[in-house]
């Protein structure tokens, strides 16, 4: 893509909007990441599993944020994120994180400047989904839709910037994986997915796509091992390990079965394994896949968020296809993901206060103790049904949306 002098003026808009919106936000996840990454940045812990499973009960981690819930993601990402804490060290002292595990507030002066620089390297990934997005398109007008639908994006401005997760990192592999099949080059395609799914498992469902574009049976297998082997190569030294397979396989990992209509006592069926089935057999008779492969993905992204309680980070996987959508299909469906979008925003506002307001208490700590958008609706009527109300919108929307865009048309524009 050619950087006009619009496009660097936008570019620089978005990194100067994206500091401000990193200084003046903050939320619990972040702490609980970084401290992860403390023990491989500070003292060279390599099996952070192992080495939790065994802290006494009186550490200060133990006692003040348990290690059950937070450090429940496979070892490349704990490295990553080690790596990023050293750096910051640099800049924000050892006793910041220390201070942050001992159970210190972490509204300390100069907390905007330390939020900046220990979200920084998630700008860097974030800005490289600009380019990443418009390398996927030939024409010159939907390279540069796609890099400022992206620098524009308001979830990563709240997912990346405002809660300050990593979620950013997988993301960007599953486009490079597109971009990779783009050029023919299957086998780095399906790397990409796999080192995608050593920070996070879900790129894994996307494999097979990879592997149906394969031109015969030999390359696909040899797809599949490009895909397999970088996974199992960040994860087979911890195997071993029972508190890193009871972390990281554990039920938290296993949200898209939650949700299952019974057909006996014991047996029942999994809605989002049904639809992953059909999405995989539409794909494999695809015989010109290659340039649809972002719909199958968007529609595993539209098929697990409609059957998924999502935690509201994960809705930046979906964001970079929809973002594709939007821009192959010259906004045709734009009423479609406004429709999903505005579900999204109602959903996050009605999780706990922390996930809303108290977001931007860096400002003012007194927006703590607002009690909540979701116990100010609690009070009028019944949210729960409301919420169900809603999910139920998004589920209908994203079946429309993926029969749509996978039923033969003239009127879909491809790259």
């Amino acid at each position: 893509m050619k950087l006009t002098k619009f496009t660097w003026i936008a570019l620089i808009v978005g990194i100067i909007l994206r500091l401000i919106v990193m200084g003046i936000s903050y939320h619990p996840d972040l702490s609980g990441q970084l401290l992860s990454g403390y023990f491989f940045a500070f003292e060279g812990v390599t099996n952070v599993y192992d080495h939790l499973a065994t802290l006494p009960s009186d550490h200060p981690l133990v006692k003040n944020f348990g290690v059950g819930d937070i450090f429940i993601y496979p070892p490349l990402t704990y490295f990553t994120i080690g790596s990023f804490v050293k750096f910051s060290s640099l800049f924000v002292p050892e006793n910041f994180f220390l201070n942050l595990m001992n159970g210190m507030s972490i509204y300390q002066p100069g907390l905007s400047w330390n939020l900046i620089i220990l979200k920084l390297p998630y700008l860097l990934v974030d800005i490289g989904m600009a380019f990443a997005l418009a390398s996927l398109f030939d024409k010159e007008k939907q390279k540069k839709w796609a890099f400022l639908l992206w620098l524009f994006n308001p979830v990563t401005f709240y997912a990346t910037f405002s809660m300050g997760v990593f979620d950013i990192i997988p993301a960007i592999f599953t486009v490079l994986s597109l971009y990779f099949a783009k050029q023919k080059k299957l086998p780095l395609a399906a790397v990409m997915l796999s080192i995608g799914a050593a920070y996070k498992q879900y790129p894994i469902f996307l494999l097979p796509f990879i592997v149906f574009s394969a031109k015969d049976f030999r390359e696909g297998v040899k797809v599949a091992v490009c895909g397999i082997i970088p996974y199992l190569l960040t994860v087979a030294p911890f195997l071993s390990s029972s508190a890193f397979k009871y972390m990281v396989f554990g039920a938290k990992s296993q949200k898209e079965f939650y949700m299952e209509w019974m057909v006996s006592g014991s047996e029942g069926l999994f809605p989002y394994l049904i639809g992953v089935v059909l999405l995989y057999l539409h794909a494999y008779r695809n015989k010109t896949l290659i340039p649809k492969l972002w719909k199958y993905y968007l529609g595993i992204f539209l098929l697990l968020f409609s059957v998924t309680h999502y935690h509201p980070q994960w809705f930046i996987w979906i964001a970079p296809f929809i973002v594709i959508e939007l821009v192959s299909t010259e906004f045709y469906n734009l009423w479609l993901d406004l429709t999903l979008f505005a579900c999204y925003v109602f959903i996050v506002l009605t999780f706990d206060n922390s996930l809303s307001v108290g977001m931007f208490s860096v400002l003012n700590q007194n927006l703590n103790q607002f009690p909540g958008i979701d116990k100010i609706i609690s009070s009028k009527t019944d949210i729960f049904a409301l919420k169900s109300y809603v999910r139920s919108l998004f589920a209908g929307v994203s079946l429309f949306l993926i029969v749509d865009l996978l039923k033969p048309s003239k009127r879909q524009k491809t790259k």
